[in-house]
């Protein structure tokens, strides 16, 4: 039996026969739709970062090309930072191959065009970094002003648009850098055929700027700005029976721009001095007005914060110590005796104090306003006679609690910022722990006695908590305690160093390791170290590991290296803890700037 189909049916099924062969005559349909890169907000984030540290320490390097003095940056540290950034570079290039794999669009385009841009930059900086070559430095300045450009141009379409970004650049593109080319040419011999023929070249030739040590080896004649020079140089190395030859390149001269990257560049010195001969120890102002360097022949130097030696009064032994007043008016410093020097002048005032020994500490004394400073005995010994804490007020006048006999072993000192001056000495075998508040009274008070000899003492800032370093190990207690003694506890075996920061926190140093307790004893964190010589309490707690490594400590123990290069011999803070200062390798002194 048959059925009419109605037309509406036969209707749609033409329609389906259409659409089954439309089907089958098209290409087979894509895997998915090609979008845009993702990941451009992580990938701005990093690039600028990187462009930042570069940009700032381009600044810093170009302050040292020029002569500078202010926020410059050793040749060889650069180095460090820009093979550092090369590494940063490729791990970023890797990121943004894999974030633009498989996609198309705008974002894409412009981090393909920010990465190629970091590559030349990374390729120049590893460049510079092997060879020093000032041309190279100039290609390292033009990669990071295109860097800005192409990480603005990306931050334009990455959506949403981020505003850390966007005050990175605004910032980091400060820090400009102006590479000026002149021409000059150079005459050089060679290449020879081994170092010792191009000696003998130079020597044929006399006066040479510089013979290669390492293939090729080229000798260097000179560098002229002259034409006519140049061509009387070939003229004579012809004369002598050396071919040379005459080349035009551009060197450079490099001026800094008006932004300066304090932030950027705290790792790395604020100030430079050339201190007097045979340095050996240092100290710093409150915001760095003022750089005094103490030496072995009993020579003070007293520079002004733009470097100009101010004067150089001198002691008849070497000096130990020096310590600056908060008011930026005094100074103090010496060795078995002490001086105090009025500032700016740097002239030495009132009357000195003669210890019967060399001084262990030299304190100031914040808000008492004074200067203090303890001794051994005439031999250290216990029939040698009796130690001594001298206090003298910032001009040098005596003050009548003082001076104070002690133990002929002396002992140690440590004040607070109310005016208490804390002082631990030896008896019998044990530690006596006395304070005396110029602010109150004149009178000597007992707090505890503590097991042990004293090596050194702590006591928070605020007065709270106390810690003191015996030959029995590390004791805590509370000082403002209404018994002491009570509080009175062991925490560690004998350390190396100890100190309070300004929030309570104790830090304590031992050969191999920094830790840092809150004020219930807990411990914070710690952190691992080759081999501690010195902790210094400033805004940041500071370390000298070995003989050549400073290192900064922050929140959980995270560690910043300074750039400093050579042996350390001496480090200080200022009154206020926002200062380092830093003697290295007797010659020079570092100021920096902690954050």
């Amino acid at each position: 039996m048959t059925r009419r189909t109605s037309s509406a049916l036969r209707g749609f099924a033409g329609l389906l026969s259409l659409a089954l062969l439309a089907a089958a005559c098209a290409p087979a349909p894509r895997a998915g739709t090609l979008s845009d890169a993702q990941g451009g907000q992580e990938l701005a984030h990093e690039a600028a970062d990187i462009l930042l540290e570069i940009a700032a320490y381009d600044y810093a390097l170009a302050g040292t090309l020029s002569g500078l003095r202010a926020y410059v940056v050793d040749p060889a540290r650069y180095a460090q930072v820009a093979r550092a950034s090369a590494a940063r570079i490729q791990k970023f290039t890797g990121n943004a191959l894999s974030a633009v794999l498989d996609s198309s669009g705008p974002v894409k385009e412009r981090v393909v065009t920010l990465s190629d841009g970091l590559v030349e930059l990374g390729r120049a900086a590893g460049t510079y970094a092997d060879g020093a070559d000032p041309a190279m430095f100039a290609k390292v300045v033009a990669g990071v002003a295109r860097g800005w450009e192409d990480l603005r141009a990306l931050h334009r379409v990455v959506r949403p648009s981020d505003d850390e970004v966007a005050r990175t650049i605004a910032r980091g593109a400060t820090f400009t850098v102006e590479a000026v080319p002149f021409p000059v040419t150079v005459v050089s011999a060679g290449p020879f055929a081994s170092a010792a023929e191009a000696d003998g070249a130079a020597k044929r030739l006399g006066t040479v700027e510089h013979v290669a040590r390492a293939a090729p080896f080229v000798v260097r004649v000179g560098t002229f700005t002259d034409r006519k020079a140049a061509a009387s140089a070939l003229a004579a190395a012809a004369a002598k029976g050396v071919t040379a030859i005459a080349t035009e390149e551009d060197r450079f001269t490099f001026k800094r721009g008006i932004a300066v990257p304090e932030a950027e560049l705290w790792r790395e010195p604020e100030r430079v001095f050339d201190v007097h001969a045979q340095a050996r120890r240092v100290a710093v102002s409150v915001n760095a007005a003022f750089v005094a360097t103490g030496s072995d022949d009993g020579t003070v130097a007293i520079f002004t914060g733009d470097g100009t030696l101010r004067s150089l009064p001198r002691f008849h032994a070497g000096v130990a110590h020096l310590a600056f007043s908060e008011d930026n008016r005094w100074l103090m410093g010496g060795g078995q005796t002490l001086g105090s020097f009025q500032l700016p002048q740097g002239m030495p005032i009132g009357q000195q104090a003669r210890l019967p020994s060399p001084a262990q500490q030299l304190v100031y004394v914040p808000r008492a306003h004074y200067f203090a400073a303890i001794s051994k005995g005439p031999t250290g010994e216990p029939s040698g006679g009796p130690g001594l804490v001298a206090g003298r007020a910032p001009d040098g006048a005596p003050l009548l609690s003082f001076p104070i006999t002690t133990p002929a072993s002396g002992g140690a000192l440590a004040v607070t910022k109310a005016g208490e001056l804390w002082i631990a000495t030896n008896a019998n075998g044990e530690t006596d722990i006395e304070v005396l508040d110029l602010t109150r009274d004149r009178t000597m008070r007992g707090v505890l006695t503590v097991p042990g000899e004293v090596r050194a003492l702590a006591i928070d800032p605020n007065g709270l908590l106390g810690a003191v370093i015996t030959d029995r190990g590390v004791y805590r207690f509370g000082p403002k305690d209404v018994d002491p003694k009570g509080t009175l506890r062991r925490i560690a075996d004998s350390v190396v160093d100890l100190g309070f920061g300004k929030d309570g926190t104790l830090y304590m140093l031992t050969k191999t390791r920094l830790s840092a307790h809150d004020l219930r004893g807990e411990t914070l964190w710690s952190t691992p170290l080759i081999d501690a010589r010195r902790l210094v309490l400033a805004k940041r707690p500071v370390v000298l590991d070995a003989a050549d490594r400073l290192m900064v400590f922050g929140e959980k123990g995270a560690t910043s290296d300074l750039g400093v290069s050579g042996s350390v011999l001496d480090v200080s803070a200022s009154p206020d803890g926002a200062r380092l200062a830093v003697l290295n390798d007797s010659r020079r002194a570092y100021v920096y700037r902690l954050p």
